[in-house]
């Protein structure tokens, strides 16, 4: 008797250990499946994870103090010695002023006599701002940084949702004298502008986007109406185009930076 009941329990633990160990294999099965679709979107999404940079120790960090107490909007910044002219980087929808921390287009730029500036834009990141209403709103915003920042004619990167700031500012023909260029790269609200406004924009203008962005390819001819334009298209990118290929981008973008020196 006692010999059954010491094989029934050995069965027992046996069963026991042979399930624990069917759920430990499943789990591993579980998040190693998990992990591989995480990296999948990383990569074909918006960043890949190759392109992420160790953070950068000349970066600074600060809070631009706005018109009530409790409001401030965030920006990174590396000033380069001797500054040639300060490049003010605005961001996109699912993005913030760290994406062009982590690809290096601060230390780039710097690293070439430009200041650059990466700004929250309200409502994003570390910015404590409501998000204007309207066009006047935004315009009104981008010419209040501007000011706040003290800057003196930078040129103005402006992808994808940023658009909605940078386009009507750009359209406006006294505000648009504030900026040295403008480098939109497949910015939103083209559509609601003329072909014949958009060839009274007298500023270097510099359109990026990616060869993979149907969406946004109907738009590049209209936006080639700009007299002192150039396209530059970046192969095999799609609509965060810059971080595909950070490396080609900064490129590109100092190239055209040189010309307005």
């Amino acid at each position: 008797m006692m010999a059954n009941l010491a094989l029934n329990v050995n069965v027992k633990w046996r069963v026991v250990i042979a399930l624990l160990s069917i759920i430990a294999i499943a789990g591993l099965l579980f998040y190693s499946s998990l992990w591989k679709q995480w990296r999948t979107y990383f990569n074909s999404g918006n960043i890949k994870t190759e392109d992420i940079h160790a953070p950068d120790e000349n970066v600074q960090m600060s809070h631009l103090r706005w018109n009530k107490a409790d409001e401030a909007v965030f920006y990174r910044q590396i000033v380069a010695e001797n500054s040639k002219f300060v490049v003010l980087l605005l961001h996109g929808a699912r993005f913030s002023s760290k994406t062009w921390q982590d690809i290096g287009t601060l230390k780039a730029l710097s690293s070439k006599g430009y200041t650059a500036i990466a700004v929250d834009l309200p409502t994003y990141g570390d910015s404590k701002i409501q998000e204007p209403k309207d066009d006047e709103g935004k315009v009104l915003f981008l010419s209040d940084l501007i000011k706040k920042l003290e800057l003196n004619r930078p040129v103005l990167v402006a992808p994808s949702m940023s658009g909605s700031y940078a386009m009507p500012f750009v359209m406006n023909p006294n505000l648009s004298k504030q900026l040295r260029g403008f480098i939109p790269i497949a910015p939103s609200t083209v559509a609601v502008y003329e072909e014949a406004d958009l060839e009274k924009v007298k500023l270097p203008t510099l359109l990026v986007y990616g060869e993979k962005d149907v969406a946004f390819e109907p738009y590049v001819d209209k936006l080639k109406k700009i007299p002192d334009s150039e396209v530059f298209m970046m192969k095999n990118a799609r609509h965060p185009c810059y971080l595909d290929n950070p490396e080609e981008f900064h490129r590109k973008v100092l190239q055209f930076l040189a010309k307005l020196e």
